[in-house]
């Protein structure tokens, strides 16, 4: 405990700052992503399938183009990324409400979500420039579980204010970027790119993209973020379309207030306990007990039915798989990333979350072709897949210094 208090003191006060920027702008996001469907149905009438439509592009590109500014995160200084991301952040929920176009509040929402995810992308750059070796796995337990946190408050604030107006989600999302500003311009110190070490860094290696590119190891743990996402990223509502097939609409709400709760608590109490733990000599090993914990929960959910506390029981076991996984990616690329290119390397990653976007999809497939328990049975496969992923990234050659 004296450890985690000194986290919050001292020369660790920016870190405390940006570890509470997360989880504001985390909440901000949680407070209107579950209602845009609301937002568009009630006010532009838009028929369902648009708005999935809408919702899924609005994610898909807030990823794709969070790939390209987190590049340029690592051209500049990353304080001033980090504002310049909330300030858009801020300004696209003041605008949503005063616009009067569905396409517009579809464009806005996705600038939105681009610069939440370089923020996010930014935030853990810096911790990976900035921290000890010690200190990383520590913090980015401690990030993730701020960022639960944030999505576990977020939504039943919304739940809540949303009868009173449509619109105030909105203005309190635009609210809760204000404090993150204050905090992060009086207490986060600038970090200059040092114009010598950068143009000595171009002499060795090419434009970021193409070193990327050309990074084998980056590639395989990308490739496994985006089965692990598929996989956990959204597990809650791939779940409600499983309860909906072998029950009905009643058994689905059950099943997701179950899991979704035993979800938070764990997260909230263990996150930081067991991520503090994941360190370059053993991450392959907890991996391995991450991936055993996915495939234990997944067959527990297959067997489950109707009996919530099998529900419930078998989400504890599934997010400790989650506990593992989710740091471990964080760790394994900080591992990679060269010096000058942390924000690119994380950027590189966010795009596994992509896996997050497509589990929908995927799952009503599945469900429409194979027999229900087929599902888990496939997650399971792809969760294997992602560890040996992890497996042939971790054996293979480091990236060596690429010549222009």
């Amino acid at each position: 405990m004296t450890a985690l208090r000194n986290l919050f003191a001292g020369k660790q006060l920016a870190t405390t700052v940006l570890l509470i920027s997360s989880l504001l702008l985390t909440i901000g996001r949680g407070l209107t992503l579950p209602f845009m469907t609301i937002y568009l149905s009630r006010e532009y009438h838009m028929a369902l399938k648009d708005i999935g439509l809408a919702i899924t592009l609005a994610l898909v590109a807030g990823v794709l183009f969070s790939l390209w500014f987190g590049i340029l995160a690592d051209k500049f200084d990353k304080k001033k990324a980090m504002l310049l991301a909330i300030v858009i952040f801020l300004g696209g929920f003041t605008v949503i409400p005063l616009v009067h176009n569905a396409g517009l509040v579809v464009l806005f929402y996705s600038i939105i979500n681009c610069s939440y995810t370089v923020f996010s992308v930014v935030v853990k750059a810096w911790f990976s420039d900035t921290l000890d070796v010690s200190l990383k796995p520590k913090i980015f337990s401690l990030n993730y579980t701020f960022v639960n946190v944030g999505w576990t408050v977020g939504p039943p604030i919304g739940t809540f204010v949303v009868m009173y107006s449509t619109n105030l989600p909105f203005w309190l999302s635009a609210m809760t970027a204000l404090l993150p500003i204050l905090m992060i311009s009086r207490y986060v110190k600038s970090q200059p790119v040092n114009a010598s070490a950068s143009s000595e860094s171009e002499d060795k290696i090419l434009p970021s993209p193409r070193v990327m590119l050309r990074d084998k190891q980056l590639m395989w743990f990308t490739a496994s973020a985006f089965l692990g996402t598929l996989v956990y990223g959204a597990f809650a509502g791939c779940l409600s379309q499983y309860a909906i097939v072998i029950g009905d609409t009643g058994l689905a709400e059950k099943v997701v207030s179950v899991v979704l709760s035993v979800n938070a608590i764990v997260v909230v109490a263990f996150q930081y306990f067991l991520g503090k733990n994941i360190r370059p000599d053993n991450i392959k090993k907890m991996m391995f007990y991450g991936t055993l914990f996915f495939v234990c929960g997944l067959g527990g959910f297959m067997i489950s039915g109707t009996n919530l506390w099998l529900w419930g029981l078998s989400s504890l076991v599934f997010t400790i798989g989650e506990l593992i996984y989710a740091p471990g990616e964080y760790m394994l690329i900080d591992n990679i990333a060269p010096p000058g290119l942390k924000s690119s390397y994380f950027a590189a990653q966010q795009l596994g979350w992509l896996g997050g976007a497509c589990n929908p999809l995927v799952t009503g497939l599945l469900l429409s072709w194979l027999p229900p328990y087929m599902l888990f049975v496939v997650l399971m496969g792809t969760i294997l897949l992602a560890y040996y992923a992890v497996v042939i990234g971790m054996n293979t050659a480091p990236r060596q210094p690429i010549t222009a």
